[in-house]
């Protein structure tokens, strides 16, 4: 079977192909710049093949002759319209080519959050720009037949942008950690390289496409708990600072990025727990990498400066 993985330099991408490397597939990688392909992919075994994918006939050539395409395109806050660009694009190259696809997504189509427990008969409707730019693009990928994946909130190696792994990098290099709300809300984060391992083993599995699938989180944790778990690690203590609406608004006044970050902010506030119990029926009980592991590992990748 010949895989590709559209939108390979993200930290999803780079996880996925490490995991698909382990099995019999044939990996291509598929993203803009040649230059991050040849950095991020060594391994000559790796087919790597630069491509546009907001082009139509671009995507079509990045896939052709692919049995499975993984889609894990994540944009940046001032691009998340184009998500259901590049949705209609693979769309359009999957009916050309007959392949299979399994569309790497968040929770956020799932927002505004309405019940503490997601899972994926959680309302679908409503929510601020970026939800529902989410939402058009995992509609469009279904209707051709894909699998999607709604992620937690992800940290890990390669990963740079997520509300923990944030928190990570200010404790790392000696920061006070700004904690999105109250420090003793307990939510669910998953380490990369776990939900890599699950979106390969659903790229398997024949019954798994055309339908949504929510993947679980590695359990209830606090904020306050993450400063311990970091200052272990770190054999210092780590301070943590909650941060509400009306700060991040002040502090969004001069920072573009997180001015469309507040779109999703009050979800990231609320307690969650996912119900991954349909995920469960179809590849039996995941085995999750503890907090303590994989935050380790996680500031282990930080010091590393790579």
């Amino acid at each position: 079977m010949k895989v590709a993985i559209v939108g390979a330099t993200g930290p999803t991408g780079i996880h996925l192909a490490a995991e698909l490397r382990k099995t019999p597939a044939a990996v291509r990688v598929v993203a803009r710049g040649m230059d991050n392909l040849a950095r991020l992919f060594p391994d000559a075994a790796v087919e790597k093949r630069p491509a546009d994918i907001l082009d139509a006939d671009a995507t079509l050539r990045a896939v052709e002759g692919c049995d499975l395409v993984y889609d894990c395109i994540g944009l940046p806050g001032d691009q998340m319209h184009l998500h259901p660009l590049t949705a209609r694009n693979i769309a359009g190259a999957l009916r050309h080519t007959n392949a299979r696809c399994v569309q790497v997504s968040s929770y956020w189509a799932y927002y505004p959050q309405v019940r503490a427990e997601m899972n994926e008969s959680h309302p679908r409707s409503g929510g601020p720009a970026w939800v529902r730019h989410r939402r058009e693009a995992e509609d469009i990928l279904c209707d051709a037949g894909a699998a999607i994946l709604h992620l937690p909130d992800f940290y890990g190696p390669q990963v740079h942008v997520s509300t923990l792994q944030n928190a990570l990098n200010e404790a790392a290099f000696g920061k006070t950690i700004n904690w999105l709300g109250k420090a003793d809300v307990q939510r669910e984060y998953i380490y990369v390289p776990d939900a890599m391992r699950i979106a390969a083993a659903i790229g398997t599995r024949a019954e798994a496409f055309g339908t949504h699938w929510c993947l679980p989180g590695g359990g209830p944790l606090k904020g306050r708990q993450i400063a311990e778990i970091v200052g272990r690690h770190l054999g210092r203590p780590v301070k943590l600072r909650s941060v509400g609406m009306t700060m991040l608004r002040i502090v969004s006044l001069f920072n573009k990025d997180l001015r469309g970050l507040l779109q999703v902010v009050p979800d990231y506030m609320k307690s969650v727990r996912y119900d991954a119990r349909k995920l469960q029926g179809l590849l039996g009980p995941p085995q999750m990498t503890s907090y303590d592991a994989g935050i380790g590992q996680t500031l282990a990748w930080i010091a590393s400066g790579r």
